[in-house]
């Protein structure tokens, strides 16, 4: 049995390794060529802006390798005949397919590693890699909230004796710009208004400094308020982390950061949706893998080779790839622009495979 199971996971591997390396020589060709022709940028620039994306394009390519190498490597086992010979010599289908479904795991394992954490790891690393990537490659571009997203034009926290809004922070310098701090009281009454055009963040004594700042105080009570400069250092609950986070490229966060990220922005009341189905999506390209190698595999219950076409496996995969990648678009686009829950616009497509997949399954089940 494991001279079978050995069969069955080098014909997979060979498979899904050729077809891997044959797309992504396709992408990047298609990549390099646009990069070449444009003159806003050099050769040494658009090489190094491809090593960036690589592992955006090894993302998209893995899942159709999983699908290439079921389907060929059972059609490539047909076509000898040892398909039959391996399940007549008591090789069960069932035993068939945990093989592949092991092997797609690891796969699925790879892939969300590669996602997750290897792609944001070396996006937080472009400007390193290459200079001014983000006006150079539209691709590049920051991916995440800032103040421009909200229609008010600011951000806004609530802490346990205030409210605070800002327009902008410089990451670079640590400055917080057109700040309002709203102070209340136990009876949640307004009792003190500071403005400041902006506060500088100081590392030693880890307090803010302010610049042009106006305090407008006793609003609680019914006398006319105190209006003074304010030029003393204030202390802020929120940390420097907080507001990184806040202004943060998201393309660039680990799959544990972003739902940090994503927590942060949720406890303030900002809409998430966008951003949760992009987490789901680190999930949803590992799943797929598992879903599409055993899609493919299900042409196990046909052993016959006369089943096995080369010409019809090639526009099975062309077809079923378009499709996917059609419908799946339409429902992370409705997840993104609030038309339907970001988890059912993830998922809804690989549990729609899955169901399917069951189906054939219960169908075939006496022959499992």
């Amino acid at each position: 049995m494991n001279v079978v199971r050995t069969l069955i996971t080098r014909e997979w591997l060979k498979f899904f390794a050729s077809s891997a390396l044959s797309l992504l020589l396709l992408i990047s060709l298609g990549n390099l060529i646009t990069g070449f022709l444009r003159e806003t940028v050099t050769a040494q620039e658009v090489l190094l802006g491809y090593i960036i994306q690589l592992p955006s394009f090894l993302i998209k390519v893995i899942p159709i390798s999983c699908l290439i190498a079921s389907l060929f490597s059972i059609n490539k086992l047909k076509s000898r005949n040892e398909l039959v010979a391996i399940f007549a010599g008591g090789y069960s289908r069932q035993n068939y397919l945990k093989d592949i479904l092991t092997t797609s795991i690891y796969v699925a394992l790879f892939q969300f590693i590669l996602s997750g954490y290897i792609s944001p790891y070396i996006n937080s690393r472009r400007a390193n890699i290459l200079e001014n990537p983000d006006e150079k490659f539209r691709v590049f571009q920051k991916k995440g909230l800032s103040s421009s997203t909200i229609k008010s034009g600011k951000i806004w926290y609530k802490s346990p004796k205030y409210f605070f809004s800002f327009a902008n922070f410089d990451r670079k310098t640590n400055t917080l710009n057109d700040v309002t701090i709203y102070h209340y009281n136990d009876n949640k009454q307004l009792t003190k208004i500071d403005t400041f055009k902006m506060l500088s963040y100081d590392t030693t004594t880890q307090r803010w400094w302010p610049n042009e700042g106006m305090s407008y105080d006793d609003l609680e009570t019914p006398s006319f308020p105190k209006i003074d400069a304010h030029e003393l250092p204030i202390n802020l609950d929120e940390s420097l982390e907080e507001f990184n986070k806040i202004e943060a490229d998201i393309s660039t966060l680990t799959f544990l950061r972003l739902y940090e990220y994503i927590s942060q922005l949720n406890s303030n009341g900002i809409n998430v949706n966008e951003y949760l189905v992009m987490f789901y999506m680190h999930i949803s390209e590992g799943l797929i893998c598992i879903i599409f190698a055993l899609i493919a595999a299900t042409s196990i219950f046909n052993p016959n080779r006369r089943n096995s076409s080369f010409g019809r496996s090639a526009a099975f995969i062309f077809v079923f790839t378009i499709l996917y990648w059609l419908v799946q678009t339409y429902f992370l686009e409705l997840g993104r622009n609030l038309k339907i829950n970001p988890f059912l616009a993830t998922f809804t497509v690989p549990a729609l495979f899955i169901l399917f997949i069951a189906i054939i399954f219960y169908k075939n089940r006496r022959l499992t």
